[in-house]
């Protein structure tokens, strides 16, 4: 255990429209800025142990990131380990591809089409080139602002995710599925409303920054068509830091901007989604309820785009859990912790793909196809043409591994400790189960989980592949339902290891 020091540093990663975003099968192109995107970087240090944190408003943070990453920062701290660097993702449907193709393609493959359209189209290349840029610069900067500080930890509540997907009485499952079916049976799973909360105070006592761990996806406005957003994470920020001085500080009040009788700096905030693979902000039951509710407290209801009257909601939820914990956090404050990293990599199980999958897969690609013929090529760049060869991409990929099995998928995942808790890291869209079973038995006072620090798509549960729909199929789905429970059991026995001393 030795002294910390605690830096933080944060970036805009807004691009410059026209640009592709992530999510859905179709092509959606941005030409216009709804929010601006962030990336915020804490460092931390103990004992000459290290790690900086890293989340990014964005689908996911996909290993060609990391990798891109690693080696810039390398060069700017050679003092620093690169895989002491851990990145995560909010999970927003509304931010640039930062790696890979477009829609499970290549942009390469419309560029004619979108340079004619959307003069000035920024590539998923140039975007990504510059995410690996501003990540590197912004985890150095975060390194080399430490100073000696404190934390506090705690944990609370606030009513943010749901479970999406929906069971009938003949053991289907369909993501957002119709819940007013005669045949409607149950929401397949478990919800978690725990909110944790990791502070860091300078020496005096001032907030510098927080850590918000909420199991669900950043996608309020997921239907977004043509517009750049950080979704609810956007609403967050700006609502805690609307507060701050008014609860979240000593007693005199901290304004954010401008001079003031305390600092002036920004209050960092730094998101993390927990494990929430199966996981929504949107509720299934009580839709009209709800959308009563919102007209009137925000004169507007819900709608599968903007949804700001949700983002607002959800914002307020936070904001109150923040404003109830924050203060209870102070009373124990540390200025000492133990720091342990240990990254690890394993050999998870893949999911082999039956005859029976890959029968379905050649019958739905003939469809396809078919259908590919018959929009021809009049517009390559319509919803309904890139949706239909995305799905033929995403059909193709399971096929392949059909023809060619893998005889495991290799991860990497991060097991943390500071002080008396632990983060632990999933390269996946992680079924909320998961994350519960490590929690159940994490030796660690409190536990985060961080989904989405890298390439490996959705990670479900046995009863989610038992009922099959998107997400939890061959096509969604490299990694087996059991391999969950191989990161599970790994995650829980170096946790174990880490605070063997205090058990």
């Amino acid at each position: 255990m030795g002294p910390l020091t605690i830096g933080w540093a944060s970036r805009d990663i807004t691009p410059a429209c026209p640009v592709a975003i992530r999510g859905q099968f179709n092509l959606r192109i941005a030409t216009r800025i709804q929010d601006p995107l962030s990336l915020t970087a804490l460092a931390i240090e103990s004992d000459g142990e290290q790690v900086i944190f890293v989340s990014l408003d964005g689908a996911g943070a996909d290993t060609a990131l990391l990798e891109a990453s690693r080696p810039l920062l390398a060069k700017r701290l050679p003092d620093f380990d690169p895989r002491k660097l851990i990145v995560g993702a909010t999970h927003t449907h509304t931010a640039p591809f930062a790696s890979g193709g477009v829609g499970l393609q290549s942009d390469a493959d419309y560029m004619d089409e979108l340079l004619a359209r959307y003069p000035g189209y920024t590539s998923v290349a140039e975007y990504a080139a510059f995410l690996a840029e501003t990540l590197a610069d912004a985890a150095a900067e975060a390194w080399e602002n430490r100073q000696p500080g404190q934390i506090g930890f705690g944990y609370t509540y606030a009513v943010v995710g749901e479970n999406r997907r929906v069971r009938y009485f003949d053991d289907r499952a369909v993501m957002y599925g119709k819940v007013s079916e005669p045949d409607f049976s149950h929401i397949e799973g478990h919800v978690d409303h725990g909110v944790h909360l990791l502070c860091t105070y300078d020496a005096d006592g001032q907030l510098t920054g927080m850590v918000i761990n909420i199991p669900c996806p950043s996608q309020a406005s997921e239907g977004g068509q043509d517009y750049v957003s950080a979704d609810y994470w956007h609403d967050v920020r700006e609502e805690i830091r609307r507060r701050q001085g008014a609860g979240l500080g000593p007693a005199e009040a901290r304004p954010l901007h401008g001079p003031g009788p305390a600092q002036a700096r920004p209050l960092h905030i730094l998101p993390q989604c927990a494990a929430a693979g199966d996981q929504t902000p949107h509720r299934q039951i009580d839709r009209r309820a709800e959308e009563r509710m919102m007209k009137l407290k925000f004169g507007e209801g819900l709608n599968n785009g903007w949804n700001m009257a949700l983002r607002q909601d959800l914002a307020r939820r936070v904001a109150d859990a923040v404003q109830d914990a924050e203060p209870v956090v102070r009373q124990d404050l540390r200025d000492t912790a133990v720091l342990k990293h240990e990254p690890r990599h394993l050999d998870v199980p893949h999911w082999d793909v039956t005859d029976a999958e890959y029968e379905a897969l050649t019958s739905e690609m003939a469809e396809l196809k078919q259908r590919l013929e018959q929009l021809g090529e009049g517009d390559r760049l319509s919803s309904q043409y890139t949706a239909t060869r995305s799905r033929l991409a995403w059909c193709q990929r399971a096929v392949d591994r059909y023809e060619n099995p893998l005889p495991s998928v290799p991860v990497e995942m991060n097991v943390v400790r500071l002080g008396d808790i632990a983060f632990v890291t999933a390269p996946f869209e992680y079924y909320l189960d998961f994350g519960d079973r490590i929690k159940a038995r994490s030796a660690a006072v409190q536990t985060f989980i961080i989904q989405l620090t890298g390439t490996g798509g959705y990670l479900p549960t046995e009863r989610a592949a038992a009922g099959k729909s998107y997400g939890a199929v061959p096509p969604s789905c490299r990694v087996a339902p059991r391999g969950g429970q191989v990161i599970v059991d790994e995650a829980v026995r170096v946790i174990g290891e880490m605070f063997a001393e205090e058990m």
